[in-house]
């Protein structure tokens, strides 16, 4: 895969369960604020993860 082709992954995980557990609220509308616009971008990402595991094992079929 070239350079151009890759997409960075903001790992939201690891930032929304770290202002969890200390409680940041300030932090977690922010994180909330962020991530929301990121689910409107990319839409349902586990359902696009399935596909792409489906497609893979037809391939790997062949």
């Amino acid at each position: 895969m070239s350079k151009e082709a890759q997409h960075p992954i903001t790992p939201y995980g690891v930032a929304i369960h770290q202002a969890m557990s200390e409680g940041d609220l300030a932090k977690m509308k922010a994180l909330l604020i962020d991530a929301e616009s990121v689910l409107k971008q990319q839409g349902n990402l586990a359902a696009a993860v399935e596909l792409l595991r489906l497609e893979i094992t037809k391939l790997e079929r062949n």
